[in-house]
């Protein structure tokens, strides 16, 4: 799952501070993965640092709100398109970036879905002969299979992919205590 991508792809839909975007993240993939609060302030900086991100204000409470620049932009539409498999995390990736994309209000993404199908559809053949090459296409091929179910099922939801749309939240996650007076600190 690309942390960093995710980032991208909701902040094109408005600007957040960071454990906003962490929150949305995880509610929007129905928490596949542990993203640690930390990783997204991490990748913040690394984004920014790459041009990709900038600091736009901050709240009324002095938190630093971060929006995508031009090239921010692009490179999230760009990962929102490609239906790439990836190793190992093939599955993880796909279901992070499907309900991620799904649920952004902007988006399509029938484009995606129909990407990954023909993508695991063209898993190539093992390679390897014996036992374990055997194995490995085993599991390849029954990977494969539930991906296309899951794809299939998505699509035949209730309400479709449409179902999966929300709206940015705009309650403020909880955060720590703060103690109210210079005396309770030095306890």
């Amino acid at each position: 799952m690309s942390v960093r991508s995710g980032i991208l792809a909701v902040l094109g839909e408005s600007e957040l501070y960071g454990l906003q975007l962490h929150t949305e993240l995880e509610a929007r993939t129905g928490r596949v993965g542990s993203i640690n609060v930390g990783q997204i302030y991490s990748t913040l900086e690394r984004l920014g640092t790459a041009g990709l991100v900038t600091i736009t204000g901050s709240t009324d409470d002095g938190l630093p709100l971060y929006g995508l620049t031009a090239e921010g932009r692009r490179a999230a539409d760009a990962w929102l398109d490609d239906p790439t498999l990836g190793g190992v995390s093939a599955w993880g990736d796909m279901v992070f970036k499907v309900l991620l994309a799904s649920s952004l209000r902007g988006a399509d993404a029938r484009p995606l879905l129909q990407g990954y199908r023909a993508a695991w559809r063209a898993l190539p053949a093992p390679g390897d002969t014996g036992a374990l090459g055997e194995a490995t296409g085993l599991a390849r091929q029954h990977l494969a299979e539930a991906a296309l179910s899951w794809l299939d099922d998505l699509e035949r939801m209730p309400d479709g992919l449409a179902g999966l749309r929300r709206p940015l939240r705009n309650e403020r996650p909880r955060r720590g205590r703060r103690p109210s007076a210079p005396e309770q600190r030095d306890r």
